[in-house]
């Protein structure tokens, strides 16, 4: 599953190639991002607006965001299309999440655990296809904007150790997803392909980033890796 993700650099200059009207603004670099924190968005809004949003996706028809019982921070692709939590987002409200590296703890052959941080080659941001949505409170004076991280089969580099792995957009298919409207599922799953296997690369690092408390620039820093040598990713 995706628990932990980062966002050290500033998104603006890939916000603006993929079209948003949103005023550049100063954000927090961020080595740490775990379910119900803040993330970096981009709504398939008419002025495809940059926002800061829940990460875990809070329906409509929820009575309350704490009574939400299922992990709505990832969305398996082969239930978007029809899961009550998913289905009305998939089709009309899609976003783009900012992300430049994300975390996952691998299993080595002594069943220990190995934290890997996964970045692409180039070290650039990078954007998760994702679904969002607004929760308002039975009263009405409360809304909640929040989104998920679609997730899928794996490609090459992350088969080897997991069957599945986050859907990354790369800007072409990332302007199609966040196209304003409703869209047919056809069109959407033809943007989902997996993500090139070259793009990645991985690194081990130190076991405290699994505290979120922890949110700094050492949880990237490269160790000594005692176990295998590939990551695996998001369930």
């Amino acid at each position: 599953m995706c628990a932990r993700f980062t966002l050290r650099k500033p998104p603006w200059p890939l916000a603006k190639t993929l079209g948003t009207t949103s005023v550049a603004r100063t954000l927090r670099s961020r080595f740490n991002i775990a379910p119900t924190q803040p993330i970096v968005a981009l709504l398939n809004d008419p002025a495809r607006s940059v926002e800061e949003v829940r990460w875990g996706l809070v329906p409509p028809h929820a009575e309350h965001p704490s009574a939400v019982k299922l992990s709505t921070f990832n969305a398996r692709i082969e239930t978007i299309a029809k899961a009550p939590t998913y289905r009305d987002a998939f089709h009309t409200r899609r976003c783009a999440i900012f992300a430049d590296g994300f975390y996952e703890w691998r299993t080595d052959p002594d069943g220990g655990k190995t934290p890997l941080w996964i970045h692409r080659t180039d070290d650039e941001p990078f954007v998760f296809a994702g679904l969002w949505d607004v929760w308002t409170s039975p009263s009405g004076d409360e809304t909640l904007t929040s989104a998920t991280i679609v997730t899928q089969p794996a490609n090459a580099f992350m088969a080897t150790i997991h069957s599945r792995m986050p859907a990354v957009l790369d800007v072409e298919r990332a302007r199609e997803w966040i196209a304003p409207g409703e869209r047919d599922a056809e069109t959407l799953f033809g943007l989902l392909t997996p993500s090139p296997p070259e793009w990645w690369t991985a690194n081990p690092v130190a076991p405290r980033v699994g505290n979120a408390r922890f949110d700094d620039e050492a949880l990237i820093v490269p160790v000594a890796d005692t176990g295998m040598a590939t990551p695996s990713l998001f369930d």
